[in-house]
């Protein structure tokens, strides 16, 4: 009978560390730690830039209100820029003052200046008076004060 022989142990594989060299193990958990920070930091920067969209997106909300709203306004004014104009209107003005108040024309009209009076005759049409009234009376004016 032959005598056994022992058995070699399986040797690990030992060799010389270096200083500050690290495991296998301790570069996989650096290497872990390092994707983890990274996917963290991707993360971090798609969460800020959702942020600043939503952002941007409500002030150009309000700025579209904001405009929608001078634009509302700009046309009330413009309606009531309109009404008050056609309210201030002298024809509507002389029809109010005779139909609802009773006025009418004068017989005369007396214009009053510094070298004496003038009398004007009767006008036939209220509006050929508003209209031909005036560069007469401008022109008796001239070079006065």
């Amino acid at each position: 009978m032959a005598v056994a022989q022992p058995a070699e142990r399986a040797r690990p594989n030992l060799r010389v560390v270096a200083p500050g060299e690290l495991s296998p193990r301790a570069r996989r958990r650096r290497a872990r730690i390092l994707a983890a920070l990274t996917a963290a930091l991707v993360l971090a920067g798609l969460f800020g830039l959702v942020a600043f969209h939503v952002a941007l997106t409500e002030g150009q909300l309000q700025l579209d209100r904001l405009q929608q709203r001078a634009t509302d306004e700009r046309d009330e004014y413009d309606r009531r820029r309109l009404q008050v104009a056609e309210l201030e209107a002298p024809e509507r003005v002389v029809a109010a003052a005779q139909q609802r108040l009773g006025m009418v024309s004068p017989p005369g009209v007396t214009y009053l200046s510094p070298s004496g009076v003038r009398t004007q005759p009767p006008a036939t049409n209220t509006h050929d008076q508003d209209h031909t009234a005036w560069p007469r009376i401008k022109a008796g004016l001239t070079g006065r004060p």
